[in-house]
């Protein structure tokens, strides 16, 4: 920040804070005095409009966030689950991967993948799989597609050196074919607490038995090893690839993708009720990843990033609002909280938590305006943390691979760099508070002026946007000649002959 920028800014914060200083000038009609003249009732009703709109505007993220967006993409593609389909002749396997942890886009990109190899007639759907696991409520979206799907899904977990763990398990086995690369590994489907931690009392109790009902009749409906599916819920048992072949768990292990079409072609497996003989052999691969859209949603659903993206939308709205015009930091900021909002509506986060975090938006915008001796700050900083803690509530069952809660480093992130930033706002505030007030016909000196009528001495000169009496030092000056103003002597300025006529003149 240069030196001109910092006097710009003291400026606006000594404003902030005691406007009245600012109004002791004698002229209030000139050029000087409106760049020092506070901002006006109508700006002020103006900005907060604004900040009305843009917060409004924000929270229909949260409205977003309950919309299935990515499905819009899927419904010009073809209809959605419903009867077997046949296979076109000639049409390619698609193929659709299942990466990172899984959450409600995951969900989403999974069907919209179904719905397009419906559409294109492809005679299976694969789902190359590498995941830590994810959320109970997805998992089990994903699932219900799987043994819904019109046409044969194939679950393979790959490459080699990936997992299949926890939420990863239960999709792996809901496959009417599943698969696993070498060197790969399935299991650990315990389910924690939205911390991460083991869950307590009789709630641990209800998740486990409700997670093992959900694997066990999967493993029935795909015939799979029941015994199995249960101890990997309720005992966390993880195993190879190899280990995992011999308990039933998977039906086969492949190299790679043509080497998976090539062992399954021929093999009749059961779509809703119907027997379907596969025909993958010579088939073509269709890669069917997710978009820019679905890659970007994937990444702001999540907690911790949605609660850093509020953050950074609320300074945005703070220095737009406190420096009308500059444009780019309010559209950094709506597009953050529009963006926060959508993956808090996504996640299902508590009503009481987002508003509590909208509400230290309104108060920190308020604390650039009002003069609240740090009462709106320390309460915007309250209402921020409890709602960051509010928002994602503890204690929510769910599987490891997604924290659903705030973490504590977040918290410390949001919350301090809050702090801190208005400590040094503050900070700033008060010591150009400090500094010796300009004020009247004192803030002259210095300046340039014009003569209006020849000086010898004594005469008229335009200084400040206005004109004065005013007395010559040094010489008689001839009218329209560039002045400066030396120092005041009761309601006459003391002048001088500008040495040199460049810079700008009063006219």
């Amino acid at each position: 920040m240069n030196e001109r920028d910092q006097d710009s800014l003291g400026i606006a914060l000594a404003r902030a804070i005691d406007t009245q200083r600012v109004r002791e000038t004698p002229f209030p009609s000139s050029r000087l005095a409106s760049r020092l003249a506070p901002a006006t009732k109508r700006g002020f009703t103006v900005q907060l409009a604004l900040a009305v709109a843009l917060i409004t505007l924000g929270a229909a993220g949260a409205l977003l966030g309950q919309t299935d967006l990515t499905q819009v993409a899927s419904v010009a593609s073809g209809p959605r689950l419903g009867p077997v389909t046949r296979a076109a002749p000639g049409a390619a396997v698609v193929v659709g991967h299942i990466e990172d942890a899984i959450n409600p886009i995951t969900a989403r990109y999974v069907e919209r993948v179904i719905a397009d190899a419906q559409a294109a007639g492809a005679p299976a759907v694969v789902f190359t799989i590498n995941t830590p696991g994810g959320l109970i409520d997805s998992t089990y979206r994903i699932t219900t597609d799987f043994l819904n799907a019109p046409l044969p899904v194939v679950t393979y977990v790959a490459p080699s050196g990936g997992r299949a763990a926890s939420a990863g398990t239960f999709i792996t086995m809901a496959g009417a074919i599943a698969a696993m690369a070498p060197a790969t590994n399935i299991g650990a489907a315990h389910p924690v607490d939205s911390s991460g931690g083991d869950i307590q009392g009789d709630l641990r109790l209800k998740a486990e038995n409700d997670a093992a009902a959900q694997i066990t009749k999967i493993a029935k409906a795909r015939g799979r090893n029941q015994q199995w599916a249960e101890d990997a819920v309720r005992n966390s048992v993880s195993v190879r690839d190899d280990e995992a072949l011999q308990l039933n768990v998977v039906d086969l292990i492949a190299r790679d993708l043509p080497d998976l079409l090539a062992q399954i072609d021929g093999r009749t497996v059961q779509v809703n009720g119907q027997a379907v003989q596969l025909a993958t052999k010579s088939a073509a691969i269709d890669d069917d990843g997710m978009n820019f859209f679905e890659t970007m949603l994937h990444f702001v659903v999540d907690p911790q990033i949605a609660l850093l993206m509020f953050t950074i939308g609320t300074y945005g709205l703070i220095f737009e609002l406190s420096n009308p015009g500059l444009i780019f930091p309010g559209i950094i900021g709506v597009i953050a909280i529009v963006m926060a909002l959508f993956s808090f509506g996504t996640l299902d986060a508590n009503a009481t938590g987002i508003a509590l975090m909208i509400f230290s938006l309104v108060l920190f915008i308020a604390e650039v305006k009002v003069v609240s001796h740090g009462l709106l700050l320390a309460g915007g900083i309250v209402s921020l943390l409890l709602g960051a803690i509010i928002v994602f509530p503890p204690g929510r069952p769910t599987f490891p691979g997604l924290r659903y809660t705030a973490d504590p480093v977040t918290l410390l992130l949001v919350v301090g760099t809050a702090a801190l930033f208005f400590a040094v706002v503050v900070r700033m505030a008060v010591g150009f508070q400090r500094l010796p007030v300009a004020s009247g016909a004192a803030l002259l000196v210095g300046s340039l002026g014009v003569a209006k009528t020849e000086l010898a001495p004594a005469g008229i000169v335009r200084a400040g946007g206005d004109e004065w009496s005013a007395v010559s030092e040094g010489g008689a000056i001839p009218q329209g000649a560039a002045v400066r103003v030396r120092r005041i002597d009761g309601l006459r300025l003391i002048v001088g002959p500008e040495a040199s006529s460049s810079g700008r003149r009063e006219s």
